[in-house]
């Protein structure tokens, strides 16, 4: 399956713009882009997570949505583990590619938490909005290569 990275940053971007939710965003672009089906329900799940936890600051709603969606492609591709008794090991392989995801996202943007990469949980200032899409975009890319895929 060729994927456009650029694509799907684009995509993210533009749901972001629609939804103010980053979340939201970064979760329904990358699944798109992974060819991953999400029924509304699902997809809506993530709403509640924007803004670090709903607005707690807490972990980047566009970091969620990335670790998310590396869960479920790496789980996916792995295929039925059931075999392997131990849970830590049956899972090792899913932790390991989430725990990519994490670093390079805090190497990008210096933490993993709302409240650091916008203090004021502002999601209105043209500034603010300006440097949520670059995160939002930035997750995205950082998956997408993370799960083995290279810039188109």
């Amino acid at each position: 399956m060729e994927i456009n990275v650029e694509s799907a940053k684009a995509r993210a971007v533009q749901l972001l713009n629609e939804t103010r939710n980053c979340a939201y965003s970064s979760f329904v672009a990358l699944a798109e882009a992974l060819g991953i089906e999400l029924d509304e329900k699902s997809k809506n799940m993530a709403i509640g997570f924007a803004g670090g936890i709903s607005g707690s600051g807490h972990i980047c709603g566009a970091l969620w949505g990335s670790i998310a969606i590396t869960s479920l492609y790496t789980m996916e591709r792995l295929g039925d583990r059931s075999e392997i008794e131990n849970p830590l090991e049956r899972y090792m392989p899913i932790y390991a590619k989430c725990a990519e995801v994490f670093k390079k996202f805090v190497e990008a943007n210096g933490s993993p938490n709302c409240g650091d990469l916008n203090p004021n949980l502002d999601l209105i200032s043209e500034e603010q909005r300006k440097k949520c899409m670059e995160i939002v975009s930035k997750a995205v890319e950082i998956t997408l290569l993370a799960l083995q895929y290279r810039k188109a």
